[in-house]
C-alpha cells in the first residue's frame, strides 16, 4: 500500500466507527464533524510524513455559531471564513496526563488495526468527554477567562475576544476587570495590531 492508500484506509475505518455517534468524514481535511443545533464538533487528524510512514495527531475543536457570529460582526476574517471558524480548539497532548499517548504511528497495513484502536481510546476517553463539558457556555467562559498561566485555552483568539464574548454571555461580573487585562493583552501583541478588532468587538457587546 503506498503512503496515501494507508491514510485513507485509516480515516475509512475511523469513519465507520464514528459514524454511529454523528461524526462525518471529510477525507480531505482528515477531519470528522458532528452537526450539533447550536454549532458543531470536531475531530482533527494531522498526518505528518515521518519517513518511512506517518505520524498521527488529533486535535479537537468545537464551535458555537452564537459566539462565531458575534466575532465576526468585528473580525478580521474574510466573510468567506465567517463560517467555517471554530469557537475553541485544542491538541489531544494538551489534554493528556504522563503515559499516554498522543500520538499513532502507520507505516504498514499491519498498523491500520492498532492505530484504530488508538483512535477508539482517544476518542471514547478524551473527544467525547471534552464535547460534552466544553460545548457549555458557562464552563466554557471559566477555562478562557481562567488567570493568565493557569488555563487549558491560550491564544491570540480566546486571550480577549472570546473571552470577552463569553463573559457578556454569563453577565460575568468580572467583565470589566476582563475587560482591562485583554486591553492591556492587545496593546501589547504585535505592537497593537489587533487591538483595533478587538475595541470593536467591545462596541459590538455593548449592543447586546
Amino acid at each position: 500500500m503506498t503512503s496515501r492508500d494507508l491514510r485513507n484506509a485509516l480515516l475509512t475505518a475511523v469513519a465507520a466507527d464514528l459514524l454511529p455517534f454523528g461524526f462525518v468524514l471529510n477525507r480531505a481535511q482528515a477531519e470528522f464533524t458532528q452537526r450539533t443545533p447550536d454549532g458543531w464538533n470536531k475531530v482533527q487528524l494531522v498526518f505528518l510524513w515521518q519517513n518511512p510512514g506517518w505520524e498521527i495527531k488529533a486535535g479537537f475543536l468545537i464551535r458555537l455559531h452564537r459566539v462565531e457570529q458575534i466575532y465576526h460582526q468585528a473580525s478580521y476574517f474574510e466573510p468567506k471564513y465567517h463560517r467555517s471558524t471554530p469557537t475553541i480548539g485544542i491538541p489531544l497532548e494538551n489534554l493528556l496526563t504522563n503515559g499516554q499517548t498522543s500520538c499513532a504511528t502507520l507505516c504498514t497495513a499491519a498498523d491500520v488495526a492498532p492505530c484504530l484502536e488508538w483512535m477508539k481510546g482517544l476518542f471514547e476517553d478524551q473527544a467525547q468527554p471534552f464535547f460534552a463539558r466544553y460545548h457549555a457556555i458557562p464552563v466554557l467562559e471559566q477555562a478562557v477567562n481562567a488567570a493568565p498561566g493557569t488555563g487549558l485555552f491560550s491564544g491570540l483568539k480566546y486571550e480577549g475576544n472570546v473571552g470577552m464574548i463569553l463573559a457578556k454571555l454569563v453577565d460575568s461580573p468580572a467583565y470589566t476587570q476582563l475587560q482591562q487585562r485583554y486591553r492591556k493583552h492587545y496593546e501589547w501583541l504585535a505592537n497593537g495590531f489587533y487591538l483595533p478588532e478587538y475595541e470593536k468587538l467591545l462596541k459590538v457587546l455593548e449592543e447586546i
